[in-house]
């Protein structure tokens, strides 16, 4: 029997309906006080890998709890969200975001939010910003996926890297649940944990939780469609060009994960902003004054602006 997890952040964890299955969502005390009804939220969203879950952001959800509204969303098949046996894609995590933001709505915070993302989140959030500029009022793109240097791809119409072999290989039934097993041992997530940061001075609680929450039933399905790039857009860069809204990207310089020299690619762009860090690829761990510093510029930048065009 499962375990059950306990809360990955600090805050009041809701389950809420998304195509049949529910969303899990963490809110901060102000998104309930009704004195911030009206005040533009902050959307918090984890990477994904093999036991992504809102533990990822926890650090960004305690420094912003305080004073403004934060809801961090765990992702469909991740975290206390619905695990079920389904095809995953972007479309629908992106709809995913869709819905946590109308959440926000409801529950009658600002009409647009300020969306952070981490890695191939980054991806998701880029395609709802598009579709559904009105819901945002700027992302922040937190080691995003797509803009590796060495990575040349074309948009194909939102074509993904998905490997139909693989997909079935890793989805067969003989082993499927012995080699996720096997792929999320303590060990397995430490050396991961480990390129992530670029050095072996990982978060123990990180990696904890991430053990606990691999154990859950139909926790491989959504890891899978990750390992097998079914969750992957081709020529994704083109996407985060066609982001019409403020754009912060933040980045590490070590681990597996810092190579974003892609950007470059990017072009200049007036409301953008770019700012790498001494750091693995999840900066707020390990210098999380240097990036609320950061990201409050751009943050205040936004705001200032929004005042103006009123």
């Amino acid at each position: 029997m499962n375990q059950a997890l306990p809360r990955a952040v600090d805050g009041e964890r809701r389950m809420i309906p998304f195509g049949g299955q529910r969303l899990a969502v963490y809110l901060s005390d102000r998104c309930l006080r009704p004195e911030d009804v009206g005040a533009t939220p902050l959307m918090l969203i984890h990477s994904v890998n093999a036991t992504a879950s809102a533990a990822e952001i926890k650090p960004l959800f305690d420094l912003y709890a305080p004073t403004r509204p934060v809801l961090a969303l765990e992702l469909p098949g991740f975290g206390s969200s619905d695990r079920f046996d389904r095809r995953y894609d972007p479309v629908f995590m992106k709809d995913a975001i869709v819905t946590a933001l109308a959440y926000l709505k409801r529950l009658g915070l600002g009409g647009a939010a300020d969306v952070m993302a981490v890695s191939l989140s980054c991806e998701f959030v880029a395609r709802a910003a598009i579709e559904q500029p009105e819901r945002f009022r700027s992302v922040a793109l937190i080691s995003p996926t797509g803009l590796e240097g060495w990575r040349r791809e074309s948009y194909a119409g939102g074509a993904t890297r998905k490997n139909r072999w693989l997909l079935a290989v890793l989805r067969c039934r003989a082993w499927s649940a012995a080699l996720f097993t096997v792929l999320t041992y303590r060990p397995s997530l430490r050396w991961f944990l480990q390129r992530v940061w670029g050095s072996r001075a990982i978060d123990e609680g990180l990696l904890e939780y991430g053990y606990l929450s691999a154990r859950q039933t139909g926790a491989r399905y959504a890891p899978f469609a990750f390992i097998a790039g079914a969750l992957f857009t081709r020529g994704v860069a083109e996407l985060y060009r066609g982001l019409a809204i403020p754009v912060w990207i933040a980045y590490g310089s070590r681990g597996a994960f810092a190579d974003c020299d892609g950007v470059q690619r990017l072009g200049a762009r007036a409301r953008w902003r770019r700012d790498r860090f001494d750091t693995g690829a999840l900066p707020y761990f390990e210098a999380i004054e240097e990036f609320k510093v950061c990201y409050d510029a751009f943050s205040g930048r936004v705001e200032l602006a929004g005042r103006r065009s009123r």
